[in-house]
């Protein structure tokens, strides 16, 4: 032993002595584990130091000065070489990267991606069409297309309102008849045969058209009302006339749910077994929770202010605080954002939801937000080991509701209090103090406190004593206990009820109401949008109250239910969403208390599968000056006004300056007898308005619509995955094409419609009737047709064929054009892909997209788009011209690699990486995405990722990059992006006192939104920290974000202030993101056709005998890595990318089509290993120092850093019903760890300086993040931790609520709803072929349970020098 490592185990001793048997074997482990992790660290550096060692090594044959410039062979950045306030560069030399003139080498590229876009796509030929083109005079008319829209939209729902009306009336005549002769005849929703149901497109579960389906409490009554036999009828008539009606429904407030269609509900598992709980639900309990806050909010329209107050002390039993939480969460879940709630947990003390100074004090909106971290909080609360101070829980409800009085508010109605408990007292006396307590706080509200109890109970406990103290405190029955009455005014009695289980708590916790006497409104109730738990899409219901005269008192009209009506929100809003005016002016919809129902910063309805923010318009119009007019919106009828966003200075041709004043002017009007208001925003004047003229089609190509199923062309062939003709291209028109989008969404296109649309689109007399097109749409596909015979003279005479997938143009109509000709989704939508909208961001340049995974079947590939600007006779374009088309061009990832081989030889030298990189940051070409052994997909690549020290430098380079914030509504993140200056002019090196063991140039390719960047690594061994989470995209700190701090592009939680109902202060501010770019859906034809049909291209892969000859070739791979993922073969070789995806033979493909021997055939990767005797000390040592240099540069980090720690429980069950989970058990202590060493070999990694919010997360196998995410599970740190894990212990463990007594500590952020299965995973493997088996990973540390298991009593570091981080350090090979 050595003298270093002997106060190490005499420690080891000393606790061995000192703690019991258990702790010591939970302490050997932990140690053990420690040791194992640190010698796998050594073990990668010094593999590290060879790859980099054999790579310098290259470097030297290459060129002698590809060195430092000082000659010197290696130089490392001392303490002074820190990112000084010194930001003066190093010259730049070409000396430095083997004499490259990084300048020429951009400009050469700059040339070949301009011939690219003019020649291959046809961008010129375009142009000079649409310079020839004729144009009319347009009529710019903003107020008559507002008005319009509002027409439209007020027709719709007026139709809807005339359906409930006729349902409502049905149902109040048929309860008539019910006083006479009971109508209770039943049909279980529970019960109907598998078989009686069908798919359809408008709902996301299978439904019966035929009948309608009944939800039935267990404790209903015999013989109540139930007229859903008698209502199927008129219901399906309803739908006949109006097919676009979602779901209709009739609710008694006995809890009975009459509901059509009939539907299996998306809670049972595929129908197969009802009974069965899926997501937490069962069919039996769906009544629970079906409708509950639409069915209050009607019948109870007023605003409600309530305290829930659940008692945790020690009386109550595991099964009481279990029944105890679920009504409590039951009632949270029963509110609206109308409404005004609080919430206590109570034992010897209050405690709260979270910090929110108002919490304990006052009522706060029962919001989205609040519900569920008010949900999160009951399911955290813990059995205390004291007794309830029931006294002090009412003094507490009694003050929180007087604040509202005092704050100015007055209580039209009762409040109310509800409170949970077992309701055992500690003595005798304590139930005087309580009546006490109620009766003088009572007494200052005038007594309009209503108090409800509810007593949970064991079954077969003697409980007399405590339900007649929880029934006292209901009737407030002060004289039993002695206690004086202080006002005249009688109390109004609340309810006791006695509860023992969690089942059918809509009929006695639910109707909680009933104290209150408010008499429903007959007036139509309209609800915010929200995501149906039916069936996963975005839905807004109408509801009403049903009302009928008892025969003794015919003057009176009592509640007997409710009838509503669920709309698709992609129908309501269709006209707002796909508005289109050339980009030049936009519509939104907002409600008459100012929130945003529909922006074009949100998703599309139809693609929303996360319950969208309810935010006020303000945060997306964010001029200056956009207060007022949102005041004046909310407050007039309609109108219109103008708003001046900036003035700027432009020289004249006669060289007189003149101001420019850009304006914007928003028109709009409230749609009668709704909530709604319609406006328009337009950023450009009348003069500027043109149209084209008529075209005719007489004189151009074949039209062939993309349908080619239904209207088969002469020649058909499969082009990978889609069916597609490569003699012609076709057109498609997305729903943003139809007058009616959602009616073309939702009705299945026939042949017989397909031949209308070509009728209409040829007819040149102008005298077929319209099919519903849109006026413009005819003039864009005769337009584009004069195209296509220029794509098929490039397709035969191209010699790029073999890396070109497809061409197309896409029009601001919706209109489509592409070839080859191929069948696409119909809800696809060109404008809202990210190649449209990066060609619109910079008109006139040449725009790459990062790499995406193809639909179609090409792997990754990259996207080249260019503007076409509207037509001039002198044909002089300028990026401020109207854009008219986008046309687009997909190429293979590899192409881009070869090209950069082809133009810069140097670069195909491991001595050097050759990048291009795009305007945000992320990687269109790099070593790394396409080498075999980079466990990852190329997409959404990184430079902080996959260049951490070129990243750390650039940072400091202000003029260059910038790093930015969105608030991104859709997910409730704000995100954290880079902005680079694409309008850089020069050359981007090393900073004089910055990184030089990278030494780097970049410099922006002309007239692109691109970047060539060349990088030589020149020390043997070199980190660098760019953190990055290794499980989601959280970033490590959401309280600051420093412009020269180096880390990934990230997210975090987008904070609610539950006091206000709003944003916190510190992201008001922020702008909203553009939404999302969309994903492309494949559209699979019928099977019976694409059977016989053949490829319509052979690569002939086999045939190519070289790796630059292979690469980027359309469907093929350089075979070169063993199935283990690393073992080189021993001869390469070039075949489909489904025998190699990737370069690795037998690989997985992500579209699961992979041609490979079984997985059970792949044998294990052993881990290696070293002698344990020679290196054990050196372990030792290395532990022993890092030790020492973690804990000094955390105590020289957090000297300036702010405490970050988020309590949010989180759940792993990213989908619609997110918030309605059901708890895990919060007595495991291995969840969620908060000790920095068991973190750490748990998730084998470096640990960063920064806190770590652990419990927000996007899982595993989650969805793309669109753009920002830089981290796959393929990466290497994902691989050393994740397969680990055991799946179920991370839905279980990993996400589980933290308890109460952490929430206290700081106010936590929400996190992102969950990802939809719409939205693409990260890894490039579907689920699917992802689980199917599992192949052991190298250099993988997989720890047993036993070794995981925390230490007692070290579960938490509380002290300033604490580091709770799940990272990844980067170690940068030399390329």
């Amino acid at each position: 032993m050595t003298k270093s490592s002997a106060p190490f185990f005499l420690w080891i001793s000393n606790m061995a002595a000192a703690r019991s048997e258990k702790t010591w074997r939970n302490s050997l482990c932990w140690i053990l584990s420690v040791i194992t992790v640190f010698n796998q660290i050594c073990v990668s550096v010094e593999e590290s130091r060879q790859r980099v060692g054999k790579s310098v090594e290259d470097a030297a044959k290459l060129n002698t000065h590809v060195r430092n410039l000082d000659g010197t062979t290696e130089r490392r950045p001392s303490v002074e070489d820190g990112y000084a306030t010194d930001n003066k560069q190093d010259p730049v030399s070409p000396e430095m990267l083997g004499g490259i003139i990084i300048q020429h080498e951009s400009q050469k590229l700059s040339a070949r991606l301009r011939w690219l876009s003019n020649d291959e796509i046809g961008i010129t030929n375009m142009q000079a069409i649409f310079d020839s083109l004729p144009y009319v005079k347009k009529e710019s008319d903003e107020y008559s297309r507002l008005k319009e829209i509002a027409q439209r939209l007020q027709l719709r729902l007026r139709n809807y309102l005339q359906v409930l009306r006729t349902n409502k009336i049905t149902v109040e005549n048929l309860f008539k008849f019910h006083v006479k002769q009971p109508i209770t005849q039943q049909y279980d929703c529970c019960n109907i045969p598998c078989q009686h149901f069908t798919s359809e497109s408008l709902y996301g579960c299978k439904i019966n058209r035929q009948t309608s389906c009944d939800l039935i409490p267990p404790s209903i009554p015999r013989g109540s009302f139930n007229p859903g036999r008698n209502l199927t009828e008129v219901w399906r008539s309803n739908t006949h006339y109006f097919h676009s009606l979602k779901w209709q429904y009739f609710i008694s407030v006995l809890g009975l749910h009459n509901e059509f269609p009939a539907s299996s509900f998306r809670w049972m598992d595929e129908c197969h077994s009802p009974s069965a709980p899926r997501n937490g639900f069962s069919c039996p309990n769906i009544h629970d929770t079906r409708h509950r806050d639409v069915f209050l909010s009607t019948i109870q329209p007023q605003r409600k202010h309530v305290v829930i107050m659940m008692d945790h002390g020690n009386s109550m039993s595991v099964t009481q605080l279990r029944t105890a939480k679920a009504i409590a969460k039951h009632l949270i879940d029963s509110f609206s954002d109308n409404d005004r709630i609080g919430v206590i947990g109570l034992s010897n003390k209050p405690v709260y939801p979270r910090s929110d100074p108002c919490l304990p004090h006052t009522l706060v909106p029962a919001t989205f937000e609040t519900r569920f971290y008010f949900s999160k909080f009951i399911d955290s609360l813990e059995k205390q080991d004291t007794t309830t101070n029931h006294s002090l829980g009412f003094l507490t409800a009694f003050e929180m509701i007087e604040d509202v009085l005092l704050n100015g508010s007055t209580l039209s109605d009762n409040a109310m209090i509800l409170y949970v408990s077992r309701g055992l007292l500690s003595s005798l006396t304590d139930a005087r103090e309580v009546m006490d307590v109620v009766s003088l706080h009572n007494a200052r509200t005038g007594h309009k406190v209503i108090i409800n109890t509810y007593a949970v109970i064991d079954d077969g406990k003697p409980i007399m004593y405590e339900k007649s103290f929880m029934q006292d405190i209901a009737y407030q029955n002060f004289a039993k206990y002695d206690v004086k009455y202080r006002l005249k005014t009688p109390v109004v009695r609340g309810i006791m009820m006695a509860i023992n289980s969690t089942q059918d708590l809509s009929s006695s916790v639910g109707r909680f109401y009933l104290p209150l006497n408010r008499t429903a409104q007959d007036d139509p109730v309209f609800s915010l949008p929200y995501m149906d738990e039916a069936d996963g899409g975005l839905t807004l219901s109408i509801s009403q109250p049903c009302f009928h005269s008892p025969v003794s008192h015919p003057e009176r009209l009592e509640l007997m239910g409710m009838v509503g009506v669920d709309l698709h929100m992609e129908d309501i809003v269709q006209d707002i969403t796909y508005y289109n005016n050339n980009d030049m002016s936009y519509a939104f919809l907002i409600t008459t208390e100012g929130y945003t129902i529909q922006h074009p910063a949100f998703q599309r309805p139809l693609r929303t599968t996360l319950q969208p923010m309810h935010t006020d318009i303000r945060h997306f119009e964010q001029h200056p000056g956009f207060d007022i007019v949102r005041h004046t919106m909310l407050s007039r009828e309609e109108g219109h006004t103008s708003l001046l966003l900036e003035v700027s200075n432009h020289t004249a041709p006669d060289g007189q300056v003149i101001q420019v004043e850009r304006i914007v002017k928003y028109f709009w009007k409230k749609v009668d007898n709704t909530p709604y208001i319609v406006v328009l925003k337009s950023l450009l004047s009348a003069k500027d308005q043109r149209a084209l003229k008529g075209i005719h089609m007489h004189n151009q190509p074949e039209l062939v619509y993309h349908r080619i199923d239904l209207v088969p062309h002469d020649s058909l062939c499969l082009h990978l995955k889609q069916l597609a003709t490569m003699e012609i291209s076709t057109v498609f028109m997305s729903p943003s094409s139809f007058i009616n989008p959602f009616e073309h969404l939702t009705e299945e296109e026939t042949k017989r419609s397909v031949q209308s649309y070509l009728a209409y689109l040829k007819d040149d007399t102008r005298l077929i009737t319209n099919p519903g097109l849109k006026d413009s749409v005819r003039n864009d596909v005769a337009a584009s047709s004069r195209i296509n015979m220029e794509w098929i003279r490039r397709y035969q005479t191209s010699n790029l064929k073999d890396y070109i997938i497809r061409r197309y143009i896409g029009m601001p109509s919706g209109v489509l054009r592409m070839f080859p000709g191929t069948l696409l989704d119909k809800s696809f939508e060109p404008v809202q892909r990210a190649w449209y909208a990066n060609a619109l961001k910079y008109p006139g340049h040449v725009t790459l997209s990062a790499p995406y995974l193809d639909v179609g079947g090409a792997g990754y590939i990259i996207t080249i788009s260019h503007t076409i600007f509207e037509g001039k006779p002198a044909a002089l374009h300028s990026p401020s011209d109207k854009v008219v088309a986008v046309m687009g061009m997909d190429i293979t990832l590899g192409y881009f690699h070869k090209l950069l081989a082809d133009l810069i030889p140097p670069c195909q030298h491991a001595a050097l990486g050759c990048f291009l990189m795009d305007d945000e940051g992320y990687l269109v070409a790099h070593p790394g995405l396409i080498d075999p052994t980079g466990k990852g997909p190329a997409e959404q690549r990184h430079i902080t990722h996959m260049e951490p020290l070129v990243a750390n430098d650039i940072l400091n380079h202000r003029h260059f990059v910038r790093k930015r914030l969105c608030n991104r509504y859709n997910d409730r993140t704000v995100q954290r992006y880079f902005d680079f200056n694409t309008s850089f002019t020069g050359v981007l090196t090393n900073l004089a006192h910055g990184e030089h063991c990278a030494r780097y140039q970049i410099t922006q390719i002309p007239g692109t939104n691109v970047f060539l960047g060349i990088v030589n690594h020149t020390c043997e061994t070199a980190t660098a920290f760019c953190p990055c989470s290794m499980y989601d995209r959280l970033c490590l700190n959401c309280k600051r974000m420093e412009q020269t701090e180096c880390e990934c592009p990230c997210e975090c939680p987008l904070d609610m202030d539950l006091c206000s109902g709003q944003l916190v202060d510190l992201d008001d501010s922020n702008p909203s993101c553009p939404h999302d770019p969309e994903r492309e859906q494949l559209m699979v034809a019928p099977s019976d056709l694409t059977a016989t049909l053949s490829q319509c291209y052979n690569p002939k892969c086999q045939a190519r005998k070289s790796k630059m000859e292979c690469l980027g070739v359309l469907d093929c791979q350089w075979c070169q890595v063993e199935k283990d993922g690393q073992t080189a073969l021993k001869t390469a070789y070039c075949d489909s990318q489904r025998v190699c995806f990737g370069g690795v033979v037998g690989a997985h493909s992500p579209y699961g089509d992979e041609i490979s021997a079984e997985c059970s055939e792949v044998d294990a990767v052993t881990m290696k290993s070293t002698p344990v005797g020679p290196v054990a000390g050196g372990i030792m040592g290395c532990f022993l120092l890092l030790a020492l240099g973690v804990y000094c540069y955390r105590h020289h980090v957090h000297r300036h850093s702010h405490q970050y720690v988020s309590t949010l429980p989180d759940n792993p069950h990213r989908n619609s019903h997110y918030y309605e989970d059901e708890p895990e058990p919060t007595d495991d202590t291995t969840a969620g760890h908060t000790n920095f060493v068991l973190a750490s070999f748990e998730n084998p990694a470096s640990i960063s300086p920064y806190r770590v919010n652990t419990s927000y997360r996007r899982p595993a196998g989650g969805d793309s993040d669109h753009g920002y995410s830089t981290m796959t599970p393929h990466e290497d740190s994902e691989h050393a931790s994740l397969p680990c894990l055991d799946p179920h212990s991370i839905a279980k463990d990993r996400f589980k609520p933290t308890p109460y007594t952490t929430i206290l500590t700081h106010p936590p952020v929400l996190p992102p709803p969950p990802s939809s299965s719409t939205r693409r995973s990260r890894s490039p493997t579907p689920p699917h072929t992802r689980l199917s088996c599992y192949t052991p990973i190298p250099e993988q540390t997989c720890l047993t349970s036993d070794v995981g298991s925390p230490v007692a009593g070290a579960t938490s570091l509380k002290g300033p020098h604490s580091v709770i981080a799940n990272v990844q350090v980067h170690m940068v090979d030399s390329h």
